[in-house]
């Protein structure tokens, strides 16, 4: 095993990565995409799908690795004090759902896409979070405006959308 994938399988492992079912894999996409726009960068790129964010190269990556990396014992190896700080923090993001009637596939999806949205405005032409919110509703109208606001909230308070882009500057 080389170095990346003992990187990549620590941070699987930390985030409780699977392929078990549908909403394992949507899951796992969500994480990674969030892990990587804070910094930590596996490599992965992403386009946009009917799910929001996707890696195709992730998914391959996941089916065929997942077996020997989730069962590894990699407690000899350490992450950056960074890395496990923004593991950490895509984590407690499943805390912060409280307030919204989302499972859990759902609420990572609505995240994952607002922040896709967001770190690509120019090419969907929006500028500001209501914009955001629209283009995000019009292609996935299971969500709402509210719903669509409280997870921007939990992007912003979490430093995944700085503060001050929150009123419309971006």
């Amino acid at each position: 095993m080389n170095n990346i994938d003992i990187a990549k399988g620590i941070v699987f492992q930390k985030l409780g990565i699977k392929n078990d079912s549908f909403e394992d894999r949507l899951i796992s996409q969500k994480k990674i995409y969030l892990l990587q726009s804070l910094g930590t960068d596996l490599g992965y790129e992403y386009n946009w799908y009917v799910r929001g964010p996707y890696s195709p190269s992730l998914t391959n990556y996941i089916y065929n690795n997942i077996d020997v990396l989730s069962v590894s014992d990699f407690s000899t190896y350490k992450l950056s004090n960074v890395a496990e700080k923004n593991i950490d923090l895509v984590n407690k993001l499943s805390e912060l759902k409280s307030e919204i009637n989302l499972s859990m596939s759902s609420w990572y999806e609505l995240l994952a896409s607002l922040l896709y949205i967001k770190n690509n405005s120019s090419s969907w032409g929006v500028s500001d979070s209501d914009s955001i919110f629209k283009k995000l509703i019009g292609y996935k109208p299971q969500y709402n405006n509210q719903q669509c606001k409280t997870a921007y909230d939990v992007l912003i308070k979490q430093g995944l959308i700085n503060q001050e882009e929150k009123n419309g500057e971006t």
